[in-house]
């Protein structure tokens, strides 16, 4: 934000301290210095009010967007601190002082906000960077390759969360867990889509399996590591602990990996009653028209079945499961019928072999 000039008086006349003594003791003069302060003083507070509100962000974002979170917060700071700094607003300031204006107690609250924001924005963008080198991989690996990166990513936090004067409250360490959660889950989708060019059902379903199973071990080994972390902590006389909720940090990598576990059930199921297809008993091949109308109703759903966050995907394959159970149940009927037809023609060649 750029500080309003003063309107009736130009400040660049203001030379030395004769000057402002003959301003502070002109009504008129000292009237347009006030109304330029207090200008200046609802732009500070709204500098301020700005920066308090509650960070609206989109809920996959990953820590890339924290550290350029608290950068941009760096560059507002400064650029307001470097303006109370110059010639003109000092000149301001003592006239001020000088005639000994109300205002100067609101100034000097509102600086010292602004020089404290500052030195927040700047302390906190130090930190962040030294967690720039181990959050990358998050960004360039697989969930493979990942897992090394893990332990020397989660001590980063550590120290943070140990020794950083502003950042190393519960709540932004908990929003920074979360977005290194949201960043491990995109590139896993990343990884089974081949970058989204692929769906679930395009691929060779060994592929997809091995995939999935790739990112549930990322997962396991994230939560492991983050346990490890805290029990070692707990044990600490010298470093904070990790009272973060877990919920908070990993519930959506652990609902991803729900999600994942049911399509590996969907294929599991697929591959169980393909063999439908290859059955020569007699009427067997209404079911396996049924099974493949059911299959075909889940895979022309248009939706991204990775998208844990949709509730109607859950539902479509909780219905699957039904419908599934359903043709299950009426398999088991007709081929309870068909063997006993079986029986029952033997017993008759048996009885009719009596005859003979």
């Amino acid at each position: 934000i750029l500080l309003s000039d003063c309107e009736k008086f130009d400040l660049t006349q203001i030379k030395n301290t004769s000057d402002c003594i003959a301003i502070a003791t002109n009504n008129e003069y000292l009237g347009f210095i006030e109304e330029t302060m207090k200008k200046w003083i609802q732009q500070m507070k709204e500098v301020l009010a700005e920066s308090e509100q509650i960070r609206r962000e989109a809920d996959d974002i990953g820590p890339r967007a924290e550290l350029n979170y608290w950068k941009r917060r760096m560059t507002k700071f400064n650029f307001l601190l470097d303006q109370i700094k110059t010639q003109k607003v000092k000149a301001v300031l003592t006239i001020l002082q000088t005639a000994k204006s109300k205002l100067i107690q609101q100034w000097r609250i509102l600086d010292g906000k602004i020089t404290d924001a500052a030195n927040e924005a700047k302390d906190n963008v130090r930190y962040l960077y030294t967690l720039e080198k181990f959050y990358e991989p998050l960004y360039n690996s697989n969930p493979v390759a990942m897992i090394e990166y893990i332990p020397g990513l989660i001590n980063a936090v550590r120290m943070i969360h140990s020794i950083s004067q502003y950042y190393n409250t519960s709540e932004r360490m908990t929003s920074l867990f979360i977005k290194i959660t949201n960043q491990m889950i995109t590139s896993s989708k990343i990884y089974i889509t081949n970058n989204y060019t692929q769906t679930i059902w395009s691929q060779n379903q060994a592929h997809v399996i091995s995939k999935i199973r790739d990112c549930i071990k990322l997962n396991e080994e994230y939560q492991r590591y983050f346990q490890l972390t805290k029990v070692k902590l707990e044990s600490s006389s010298s470093e904070r602990r990790f009272d973060f909720s877990e919920m908070y940090i990993f519930g959506k990598f652990d609902s991803f990996i729900r999600r994942c576990e049911k399509i590996i059930d969907v294929y599991s199921i697929i591959n169980m009653y393909s063999c439908l297809a290859e059955s020569k008993i007699e009427g067997i091949s209404s079911f396996n028209s049924k099974f493949n109308g059911i299959v075909a109703t889940l895979k022309k759903k248009d939706y991204d079945f990775l998208d844990q966050r949709k509730q109607e995907i859950d539902n479509d394959l909780d219905e699957f499961r039904r419908s599934i159970s359903n043709l299950h149940q009426s398999l088991n009927e007709f081929l309870d019928k068909y063997f006993d037809s079986i029986k029952n023609t033997e017993r008759a060649l048996t009885t009719l072999k009596r005859f003979e």
